[in-house]
């Protein structure tokens, strides 16, 4: 079972807006992700920061037709402030399979096949807690990263200590990386858009 979890609950300090809602070719980035997600995953999961965000979604996954469709959830953070390690925190919480891929919000680009291949990678060495990809020069993907659900015990001690590093997570999992050079798919998959003026430019490449 191909479980996602897909991290929405982020300030947007940079961007200044909602990143899920802001629109991008014609739609909202959210809307993006999810078109290309639900074709490779059995359960997707939206972790929202609060009561007030998780209703803009669901007005917008209405109107997009995702809402009671094709196992979509929206869960709020259990435990709020915390960044993206809370969000991991509570998508593992409610995941119906023993791992989930975790996906940020404001990666429109991501590739179909990258989650296939991370899925692929983790059936075949089940001894490993987690999969993160990584770059030549050792910066890491976690946000684009495969967890085991039994990283929650683990990410609670850490927050627990005000720990909220996801870097610090994977120090302490057994992880696999996987070298993101040797993979055969576009790179853009781990672009983030992270302020308008990022928006801005690929619309501006799309015309």
């Amino acid at each position: 079972m191909k479980s996602l979890i897909v991290l929405c609950g982020g300030l947007s300090t940079r961007m200044g807006h909602d990143k899920g809602s802001m629109i991008f070719d014609d739609k909202p980035m959210i809307i993006h992700l999810l078109d290309s997600l639900k074709m490779v995953a059995d359960e997707i999961l939206l972790v929202l920061r609060d009561e007030n965000q998780c209703k803009i979604y669901k007005k917008i996954l209405t109107d997009y037709k995702f809402i009671g469709t094709h196992g979509f959830k929206l869960f709020t953070d259990i435990e709020m402030d915390q960044g993206p390690l809370g969000g991991i925190l509570t998508g593992l919480k409610h995941i119906s399979s023993n791992k989930a891929m975790v996906v940020p919000c404001d990666s429109p680009f991501i590739s179909q096949k990258l989650i296939i291949y991370m899925f692929e990678l983790s059936k075949k060495y089940t001894n490993f807690d987690s999969f993160v990809p990584i770059w030549s020069n050792g910066n890491m993907e976690p946000l684009h990263s495969i967890y085991s659900k039994d990283s929650y015990k683990i990410i609670k001690e850490l927050l627990e200590d005000d720990q909220k590093n996801v870097k610090t997570l994977i120090s302490r999992l057994n992880v696999k990386f996987v070298e993101i050079e040797s993979l055969d798919l576009p790179k853009k998959s781990f672009l983030n858009l992270n302020s308008l003026e990022d928006i801005k430019r690929i619309n501006e490449n799309c015309e």
